[in-house]
């Protein structure tokens, strides 16, 4: 029987366009460094979908460097005169908000008697977004954030500290991701995964759930 449903937020719950952040960035360079690997490798679109190939971004999302200084190392390479303010602009760019789709989903789940749990490779400032333009998430019982964790998915320890802090039994869970390194990870523990790779995921959620399908999807 299925209690629990986990959620990723970004690429699941939370609608992304890395390449805005990506671009946002890039227009920030000084024009000599344009396309630079050397400037550019700090944020990359792989880093941002959690492919770990960005040690800045892995740092920030696990907590292990702040925001000062997360902001500090992005502005070490961009033209002079940049501002926090643009930096922060351009981190914010990706987040495109919860769709009014997973919006419903959410309330349903909720009301259908679900609890609702969030594990997501996140970093502070994004927390604070969240916090601030996401209130349906107020449903969710805990949102284990990887910047408070000290640790990020795909790790073994993220799965074993949500099922250890959670209380809850992996085999009563479904977990969706869109990331298959994570996936793999969560059905080792024993989670009844879906892998989010389009809209789909939706209706194969609310199937599993007996919930109403969704009519536009």
């Amino acid at each position: 029987m299925i209690k629990n449903v986990l959620f990723d937020l970004g690429g699941v719950l939370i609608d992304l366009d890395v390449q805005r952040t990506i671009s946002a960035f890039r227009r920030l360079l000084p024009p000599q460094e344009e396309g630079a690997s050397s400037s550019n490798s700090l944020v990359t679109a792989q880093g941002l979908l959690g492919g770990h190939d960005s040690e800045l971004i892995d740092r920030y999302q696990t907590g292990d460097i702040s925001t000062a200084d997360f902001i500090r190392t992005i502005l070490s390479v961009c033209r002079p005169g940049t501002t926090e303010e643009q930096v922060r602009d351009a981190w914010f760019a990706m987040l495109l908000g919860i769709p009014e789709e997973n919006k419903q989903l959410l309330s349903d789940i909720h009301a259908a008697g679900y609890d609702i749990y969030v594990l997501s490779n996140i970093n502070e400032m994004h927390v604070d977004w969240v916090h601030d333009y996401c209130p349906e998430l107020r449903a969710a019982r805990h949102c284990f954030f990887s910047n408070e964790m000290h640790l990020s998915k795909p790790d073994t320890r993220c799965y074993e500290q949500v099922i250890r802090e959670a209380g809850i039994r992996p085999e009563e869970t479904l977990y969706v991701d869109d990331l298959l390194p994570n996936i793999e990870e969560g059905r080792r523990h024993g989670f009844r995964c879906i892998h989010a790779t389009d809209t789909s995921w939706r209706n194969t959620l609310r199937q599993l759930l007996n919930l109403n399908l969704d009519p536009e999807k």
